[in-house]
């Protein structure tokens, strides 16, 4: 503050004013530094703002993980679905393969199994006349019973099955109510076992190799409506 010299003034009418050095600071002497303290709530703030921000990172990253980790799941399901149904089709496709050559191995050897059977057949029937005479006498009596004409009725048989049957002569012409004529004789085209019954009205076939033909035209039948 600067002093006013009293005497000066009365003489000039003029105030002087002189300044008083004060002492400076010494240099080594630290300032405090000003301290804001209105940031303080500030910085606080911006902490939770960049924690609240890396939780919902993390919370992405887990949901897009999850979302990866569910869609390989279905993936490999459906791949796995994919690779099931191929397996299926490749076998189903060796099946109708198999069932195809199956096929035709059958289409071809059908005249040798057709010829076989028969010949089976043949066997057993053959096997049951020479085992059982009185095969012979149903036979007979069978076609008998399909004869409608009573005038004459001729039998036909083989020479090993005529004297058989002309024991059963009576019998057998009993079946038929009104026979006027009734004979059994030997016939050389016929087979043992079948017998050839002649009417005033024609023929009834029971010959063994007759019934072999039936035999056969029943299974050619039957494969063709297997086809």
């Amino acid at each position: 503050m600067g002093l006013i010299k009293r005497n000066r003034l009365e003489e000039s009418g003029i105030i002087e004013i002189k300044k008083k050095d004060l002492p400076l600071p010494p240099k080594n002497l630290a300032v405090p530094a000003r301290t804001n303290i209105a940031s303080i709530p500030v910085a606080a703030q911006n902490i939770n703002a960049v924690k609240s921000e890396a939780q919902k990172i993390i919370e992405q990253a887990e949901n897009e993980s999850e979302s990866i980790r569910l869609e390989a799941i279905e993936k490999g399901r459906e791949e796995g679905k994919a690779e099931a149904a191929e397996k299926i089709k490749e076998a189903m496709g060796t099946l109708n393969q198999a069932v195809i050559e199956r096929k035709q191995i059958i289409k071809d050897a059908e005249n040798e199994i057709l010829r076989l059977s028969l010949k089976v057949a043949e066997q057993i029937i053959r096997s049951e006349v020479s085992l059982h005479r009185d095969v012979c006498l149903n036979i007979v009596a069978e076609a008998i019973s399909r004869v409608s004409d009573r005038e004459q009725i001729i039998v036909r048989v083989n020479h090993d099955d005529a004297e058989y049957l002309k024991r059963y002569k009576d019998r057998l012409a009993g079946m038929l109510d009104g026979v006027k004529s009734f004979s059994i004789i030997e016939d050389p085209n016929v087979e043992p076992g079948g017998c050839l019954i002649e009417t005033n009205l024609g023929f009834i076939d029971s010959r063994i190799s007759t019934k072999i033909k039936s035999i056969e035209d029943a299974l050619k039948k039957t494969e063709q409506d297997g086809h």
